[in-house]
Formats: C-alpha cells, sequence, structure tokens
C-alpha cells in the first residue's frame, strides 16, 4: 500500500490534511518531521503527525521534507495536541508555538510584468504596477510590496485579477525559504605542525596546536595579529585546513565567559524536608506535582538547584520557568555556577538567530538544562525529568496573543505528567488555583515558612533573617495634614532620606511608567483620547519635549499648547508614573542615584541585565521600577521598599484584582531585608482596610487565601468555577455588538441543554477599543464538577452556528486570567 502522511498545517485551519509520501521521502517524513505541502494555491509548513498506509488516488505528495531528523518528539507532538483541543485553537497554532520562529517555508504571490506600462492606459494604478515590475528586470516584485508601490494599505486584488485575464500580469506562488537559518563561520584545524619562515604563520600554528581542535578563524587572527593571506599560505603548505562551521549565536547572560562555581550552603530543615520529598520522587521515576510554597527569601532556588542535580545525576532533562525576561540573566549566571555551560536559555527577546541555535541544540542534547518564560515549556528536550514553575501564581505565564492561549503553569503540569516527570511549582503567594488543588489532594504541600538563616560579616550562620515590618500610609490621612505634597509622602521621604544617609540601598515600586497617566484642562475638563484606543494618552518626558503616548497602540504626539477645546493654557498632568516620581526624587534628594526600570528603560537588548549589575554593585541608591522590581531580586543592602501606590489594579472589575495585588505586595515586601541588614516596608495607599493591605500588612498569606476562596466558592468563580472568554473583535462598532448578540444567543441556546451552565453578556470590554478595533467580551461560566471538554463542546458547537462576517474575529480563551 502506498504511504500516507497525515500533516497538520502551521496556519489557523482545524484538522489534519493527508498527503502522499514519495518513495524519496520515506525515511525522512516521520511524525515530528517538518514539511512543505500544496494548501490551495500555495505551499506551507506542516509537521507530520501520522505515518499511515491506504489509497493515494487524488491525494497530491509531499513536495520536500525540511529536518534530517524531527523537529518534535513524539512527546512533544501529543502535548501540542492537548493545548489545541483544551485551549480551542487550530493544533497548528499549537505545533507553531513549541517551534523556533522564522523557520517555516513558504509560498508566497510574486507578480511578473508580460507587457509594457502603456499596455493598461486606462487605470493610473495598474501603470504604476507594471512601472515597477519593469525596473526588476524579470524578477517579479511580491504582491505585498505592491501596496507600497501604490501608496496603499492594501493591494486592490481585483484590480490584479483584471490584469492577469488581460494577459499584462502574471502571478505566480513561489516557495520562500525560512528567514532564520543556521549561521556558519570559518574553522582552521591543524593537519601537521611543520617547519615556516614567517613568525605570524608560526604564531598561528602555535595557538591551533596549543587548542588541540577547531578554532575560529577570527579568534585565531585576532590572538597572533596574523590575516586572512596567513591562513591561505599555511593552507597551501598543507599544514592547515582552512573549513566554515555551525556557530551558535549566544543570547544575553550566555555570552559572559565562565561563572565562577557557586560556594556550598547548607539547607535549614524545611528546605531539607521539601527537597527529600521532591528528590524521592524524582529518583522513584513517579510524576507528582508538588507545591512549594515559602516565604520569601526561604531559599526555594536552592532546593530547585538540588533537585535539578538529583535529575542530572538520573541522566535526565529539566526545564525552569520564570514568569518574566528581566529575571532570566540574574537567574541564568546563578544556575550557570552550579552547572556550568549545560543550561541554555529561550525567551522572546532572543534574536531569531538566537533562539533557533539554542532550540537545536537543546534538541540536540547538548544543553539538559532549559530556563525561560513561558514559551520555554515547549523546550525540545528528550528524557525530562523535572519542570520548575518559579512565582507559578504570575498572571505573565498566559499567553495572550496570538493563539494558542494557554497557561505555562499548567502546560507544565501536564507536559510532567505525560513524561513521567516531577513538576514543582514555587511561591512565595500560590494562585488560588494551585492552593485549591493541593487542599484537594491533587499537588503534593511543601511549606517553607521562615527566611533562611542568614551569615554575619565574621561567616558564622545566624538566625533567620525576618520577614521586615510593613506600615501602611494613608494617603488620604497625609492630603488632610496637608504633608502630601507629590507621589512620595512625609513618612517616605524620611524613610528614604535615612537609608541614603546610612549608604543602604532602596526599592521604590509604581506599577505605572511615564510621567503622568491622564492630562487635563482645568478650565473646560477636556482629556486627550487615542485616536485609535479607548484609552487616555499617557504624558511622556524625553529628550525632545513632553510628548503623549497610548501604551496600547504606540499612537505618540505632542503636548498641545493651549486647550485644543477651550483655548485654556492650563492643562495639567495627573497622576504620576516612573518618570514623574524619579523626577521627584532627584528634587528633594539631588545627590541620589536612581536606576529606573520599566518598559521604556528596558526596550534595547541586555538593558535589564545592564540596570541590575548596576545596582547590585552598589552604583545607585534607589531603584525604581514597574512590577520588574518585584519579583526574584535579592540584593543584600536593600533595606527599604516603597510602594508608591498600592491601589494600582485593586479596584479593577475583575474577580481576580485582590488576588494580584496582595501578590504585588507580598512579592515585592520580599525585597527587604533579605540578609544581615534588617528591613522595613511602607505601602502608600488611599484604601487601607481592603484585605489586600490588611494580611499584606501581616504577610499573612493563609488569611488572604482563607477569605478569597470563600468569596470564589460562593460566587462560582476559579478555582471552583470553568470560564471561557470570548471576545469579538470588529471595525466598526455596531458589526461587532451584532456580531457578539449572535454569540451570546448560540451560547445561551447551547448551554440551556446543561445544568448550572451560564452565559454571562455580550458587553463592551473594559477598554472598548484597541488598535482600530471594537471589542465586545461574553463569558460562559460553569461548575468544576462539569468536565473541560463539555464546556468546549458548548462554545464549538456555538461556533460552528454563528458565521464570521468578513474583518471580524474572535478569540477563545480558555481559563482567562484577566477581564478587561
Amino acid at each position: 500500500m502506498p504511504a500516507l502522511a497525515h500533516v497538520v498545517p502551521l496556519a489557523p485551519v482545524d484538522g489534519v490534511y493527508t498527503y502522499r509520501v514519495p518513495e524519496a521521502m520515506a525515511a525522512e517524513a516521520v511524525p515530528g518531521a517538518r514539511v512543505l505541502v500544496p494548501f490551495g494555491r500555495r505551499q506551507i509548513t506542516g509537521v507530520v503527525a501520522e505515518r499511515v498506509e491506504g489509497s493515494a488516488d487524488g491525494l497530491k505528495p509531499l513536495h520536500d521534507v525540511l529536518d534530517a531528523r524531527p523537529a518534535l518528539t513524539p512527546d512533544l507532538l501529543a502535548l501540542t495536541r492537548w493545548v489545541a483541543d483544551y485551549y480551542l485553537c487550530a493544533w497548528g497554532e499549537a505545533v507553531k508555538a513549541a517551534l523556533p520562529s522564522g523557520t517555516g517555508v513558504e509560498s508566497h504571490r510574486v507578480a511578473h510584468a508580460l507587457a509594457p506600462a502603456d499596455a493598461w492606459p486606462d487605470d493610473k494604478r495598474g501603470r504604476a504596477i507594471l512601472h515597477a515590475l519593469a525596473d526588476r528586470n524579470g524578477d517579479g516584485l511580491p504582491v505585498a510590496h505592491l501596496a507600497d508601490v501604490l501608496g496603499r494599505k492594501t493591494v486592490p486584488q481585483a484590480l490584479l485579477r483584471q490584469m492577469e485575464a488581460a494577459g499584462v500580469l502574471r502571478i505566480d506562488h513561489e516557495v520562500q525559504d525560512a528567514s532564520v537559518t543556521a549561521k556558519t563561520a570559518r574553522h582552521l584545524r591543524l593537519v601537521a605542525d611543520g617547519d615556516v619562515s614567517g613568525r605570524k604563520q608560526r604564531a598561528l600554528l602555535d595557538v591551533l596546536v596549543e587548542a588541540g581542535g577547531d578554532v575560529l578563524q577570527a579568534d585565531a587572527l585576532a590572538a597572533t595579529g596574523a590575516s586572512s593571506g596567513t591562513v591561505k599560505g599555511l593552507v597551501a603548505k598543507g599544514l592547515v585546513e582552512a573549513f566554515d562551521a555551525e556557530v551558535e549565536r549566544r543570547a544575553d547572560g550566555m555570552d559572559a565567559g565562565p561563572v565562577a562555581p557557586a560556594a556550598p550552603l547548607d539547607l535549614h530543615p524545611a528546605q531539607t524536608a521539601a527537597l527529600a520529598a521532591i528528590v524521592g520522587a524524582v529518583e522513584g521515576g513517579r510524576p507528582e506535582t508538588f507545591l512549594l510554597h515559602g516565604v520569601t527569601g526561604s531559599g526555594k532556588t536552592e532546593v530547585y538547584l538540588r533537585a535539578l542535580r538529583a535529575t542530572l545525576d538520573r541522566g535526565r532533562t529539566a526545564i525552569v520557568l520564570v514568569p518574566e525576561i528581566a529575571l532570566t540573566p540574574q537567574t541564568v549566571r546563578r544556575f550557570r555556577a552550579h552547572f556550568g555551560d549545560r543550561v541554555a536559555v529561550l525567551h522572546s527577546r532572543m534574536s531569531p538567530g538566537e533562539r533557533l541555535d539554542a532550540w537545536t541544540r537543546i534538541r540536540d542534547g547538548v544543553y539538559p538544562i532549559v530556563i525561560g518564560p513561558r514559551s520555554a515549556v515547549f523546550a525540545p528536550l528528550d528524557r525530562l525529568g523535572l519542570v520548575v514553575v518559579d512565582e507559578e501564581h504570575e498572571a505573565s505565564y498566559k499567553q495572550f496573543d496570538p493563539a494558542p492561549r494557554y497557561h505555562a503553569r499548567d502546560v507544565a503540569v501536564m507536559r510532567a505528567w505525560r513524561a513521567g516527570a516531577v513538576c514543582v511549582l514555587g511561591s512565595a503567594t500560590p494562585s488560588m488555583e494551585s492552593v485549591a488543588n493541593a487542599n484537594a489532594g491533587k499537588y503534593t504541600r511543601l511549606e517553607m515558612p521562615e527566611r533562611v538563616p542568614v551569615r554575619g560579616p565574621d561567616g558564622t550562620t545566624r538566625a533567620p533573617a525576618p520577614l521586615p515590618p510593613v506600615r501602611v500610609l494613608d494617603l488620604a490621612r497625609e492630603k488632610q495634614v496637608r504633608r502630601l505634597k507629590g507621589a512620595l509622602s512625609h513618612e517616605l521621604r524620611l524613610a528614604l532620606a535615612d537609608r541614603l544617609e546610612k549608604g543602604e540601598q532602596t526599592i521604590l515600586l509604581q506599577n505605572r511608567r511615564g510621567f503622568a497617566p491622564v492630562l487635563t484642562c482645568q478650565d473646560c475638563g477636556w482629556t486627550p483620547m487615542c485616536p485609535h484606543c479607548a484609552v487616555t494618552l499617557t504624558v511622556h518626558r524625553t529628550d525632545r519635549g513632553e510628548r503623549m503616548r497610548c501604551h496600547y497602540c504606540g499612537w505618540t504626539q505632542r503636548v498641545p499648547h493651549p486647550c485644543p477645546e477651550c483655548g485654556a493654557d492650563d492643562l495639567r498632568p495627573l497622576g504620576a508614573g516612573t518618570q514623574r516620581v524619579q523626577e521627584e526624587i532627584a528634587d528633594v534628594f539631588p545627590s541620589a542615584r536612581v536606576l529606573r526600570m520599566d518598559l521604556d528603560t528596558t526596550s534595547r537588548k541586555g538593558a535589564h541585565r545592564t540596570i541590575l549589575d548596576a545596582f547590585g554593585r552598589g552604583d545607585a541608591d534607589v531603584l525604581l521600577g514597574t512590577q520588574m522590581v518585584a519579583k526574584g531580586l535579592d540584593f543584600p543592602r536593600v533595606t527599604l521598599v516603597g510602594v508608591v501606590e498600592a491601589d494600582t489594579g485593586m479596584l479593577l472589575p475583575d474577580f481576580r484584582a485582590a488576588e494580584r495585588t496582595f501578590q504585588l505586595l507580598a512579592q515585592v515586601a520580599g525585597r527587604a531585608g533579605r540578609h544581615e541588614l534588617e528591613g522595613e516596608v511602607l505601602l502608600q495607599t488611599r484604601n487601607p482596610e481592603h484585605p489586600a493591605i490588611t494580611f499584606a500588612l501581616k504577610h499573612d498569606f493563609h488569611g488572604f487565601a482563607l477569605g478569597e476562596l470563600a468569596e470564589r466558592l460562593a460566587l462560582g468563580y476559579p478555582p471552583f468555577g470553568r470560564l471561557i472568554g470570548v471576545e469579538v473583535k470588529g471595525p466598526h462598532e455596531g458589526s461587532t455588538r451584532q456580531l457578539a448578540q449572535r454569540w451570546g444567543a448560540a451560547l445561551t441556546t447551547e448551554a440551556g441543554r446543561v445544568e448550572g451552565v451560564e452565559v454571562l453578556g455580550p458587553v463592551p470590554a473594559l477598554i472598548g477599543r484597541v488598535k482600530k478595533w471594537w471589542r465586545y467580551q461574553v463569558l460562559v461560566k460553569a461548575p468544576r464538577t462539569l468536565p473541560a471538554s463539555a464546556l468546549a463542546e458548548i462554545v464549538r458547537t456555538a461556533e460552528s452556528r454563528v458565521s464570521l462576517p468578513s474583518g471580524h474575529r474572535v478569540n477563545l480563551d480558555v481559563d482567562p486570567v484577566g477581564l478587561y
């Protein structure tokens, strides 16, 4: 029987497609291999899901096999199938998430002129197209580029069809190679050590002899001062071989050379007990998920490191997920101090080439440990033995756009279980979902309620560092007594002055970037809005003056003077972002050295590492930033943490708002007093009686979780209920609202067939327009006792009943973490 392949196209289309496997490709077209397949008039990349035998009548053949060895292991391919089913996306979208970007091969439409420009006299657009094609000397021009020729955003397809029918234009589908490929560089290899007359030739040979292996030509020339002519002379004499070979492009944090080995540390009893439980599961080959609940500074990372050592000793591999790219360089250095060059990093700010090189070497077994944010959960490791999810509560583990909208924590748990591996979820403030799973016995709870003992200046071990005392500063009261003169209260200024005098360091959290979130006219109340989004513009101060910027679409414009609505010259910025707080510190404490860490200061590659290294060296007194500064940082001389505005995000219309606020406050509070110097935390708020504030004041996670879980149970929200969000987007408000209403009606009909399922909405999204897209939301809510597959079936059936108008989109979000 002919060999057939079921192929998953790397495109947002449902189902698999069957192709005939040519005999010449039979050995390489195996499950997990990428293939080039015909798809309509195009050619696109797909992945072989299964090989079968059967009739090949009417089936198109595979056009090419793109991998010498499969890109995805059977386990990883099966995981992507689960991701597609659970998160309601196409299998190809899930597979694409597991592959390095830019490596796909597909065809694109290319236009070729068949007649001179004057052959199309009736339409100047057609003449412009033919003129542009004539300049290509027969090479053709991608159809997408014709929009630039016409000065339009889109290409008039009807015009192209008319020109093609008239015989003045031909459109072909041509295969476009992958945009990212392996990098090669010239290497030198010693063939024989012979007598040479030239000093530089001798020096070059000595370098090769000493290296004992292949050497990059650029490195050899730099070390000896020789030239390419020197190399050519040695090659001509048969003493040296020059050849091109692949080289690895190294990510930030991986190219800093050797890292000094870490000093051994003694474990305290809670660490010892937690490690024993984890290692017992690793050594027993028992798939088990642990919730490692340890207060900030309790030594969770040391437990991870030793569990990794036990995993590697058994010949298994491991993944360590971290919540923010900002943490990756710091984390990588610490792990490299223990495991040397066996650690790889994967994250989205790597260049496509760096990511491809790391991914390839992980797949080839060069790196048994992979560290990175959420996408690293798909690292192509064989023999997976351990998955660690650090700060498992973080919302950044949830993917929003594009699909699949997966939660890396939950995918990590599933991947570990499927691989027979151990999964460790670590946090000082676990998510309510993980707490509920531990309460139900699905996860094994491990507690580390104290910080690790600190070492004194003499090297002796002392008692555990206490959690820092927390003081709440009521901003409303501060304003009443007229002591609030800016973003920093009187008490926070005094505390900051004290640390500056002592030479200690401070971390300030203001979870809002820019100078001011709102600009308003004091006479008429006019406030500038983004023309593309339903949000106010944020004031930013730059070297070129003040500008207003939309944080959703990036639109910018100058700050107007005077008010364009009433002509008054009284426009004032309201509120404070990180820039304004930095300016205030400079005014009050002119000698203070401040580093700012937010999206604006960390957009360049390596910026995170530069800022954190400078603060760690003591080059600054204050580290001011958004939530980037709240997580995982450990600096011995930080004794003060100040939260400029603890209310940010607290009052959003989201059932998780209180949980997120408590977690952020508890996490940033944990940056203070982690070593021998005692710490202090000051929280500025206008809602001092809010549970998130009162429990953070006492470092009482269990008290907060008890109340939060009781409220969720009463309302039927996660972790005691299931949610699927339906986001309806369109270019016009009316058509988008109508589409959302049709979705709501279809969902209500299907939900009515199943007891306990509710449909909430449709309603306009909290931010009703983003990047010119109008947004409506529908929420499907069900009890936890209803299987996830049954809820998914309701949504899929409703989807099949609602046609999608042109230019509109519907995004399905299973287990949404944000309802705005």
